[in-house]
């Protein structure tokens, strides 16, 4: 049980966020970090946006998109500018889970997008949605993969 543990801090402690950190050790190996690079071109240079990042387990076969009432293992929002998405900004999501057993589901993905306006920390960014007309991007990915780029190019349709 400790060595668990102790494996799940120096995993977390590699990916070099201290809230990874002492997650890993509170929690052991049922928390994880996720690192995302979010990028987006042609944005308003003069507007203020929401960035809203989940990650998932699994994902909806069909669409790629995570099935409405699925809940997400991940998830942050955080404020930034048509210039910032340019560059790329950069995320550590928190990961929990029930157990260590559910990082390996089936087809886990990433899901990011933006939303005019500053984040709301009365937001609950678990039960959060891209509307239709939003502009997201989302990425499949290996469940070991502590590191993933996401580009904002597709707009929801309804």
């Amino acid at each position: 049980m400790a060595s668990s543990r102790l494996r799940a801090a120096s995993r977390s402690a590699a990916a070099g966020s201290w809230m990874a950190l002492l997650a890993a050790t509170t929690l052991g190996d049922a928390a994880g970090t996720l690192r995302a690079e979010v990028r987006a071109q042609g944005l308003s240079s003069e507007a203020l946006y929401r960035l809203v990042v989940q990650s998932y387990d699994a994902s909806d076969g069909a669409s790629g998109l995570p099935a409405q009432d699925a809940r997400p293992v991940g998830c942050l929002q955080r404020a930034v500018t048509a210039d910032e998405l340019r560059e790329g900004v950069r995320v550590d999501l928190l990961e929990l889970r029930q157990n260590a057993a559910e990082a390996g589901a089936r087809e886990p993905v990433v899901l990011a997008w933006i939303e005019a306006g500053e984040p709301d920390l009365e937001f609950d960014g678990r039960t959060a949605r891209p509307a239709p007309g939003s502009v997201y991007g989302i990425v499949k990915r290996n469940a070991k993969d502590e590191r993933v780029r996401i580009r904002l190019d597709r707009i929801l349709t309804a």
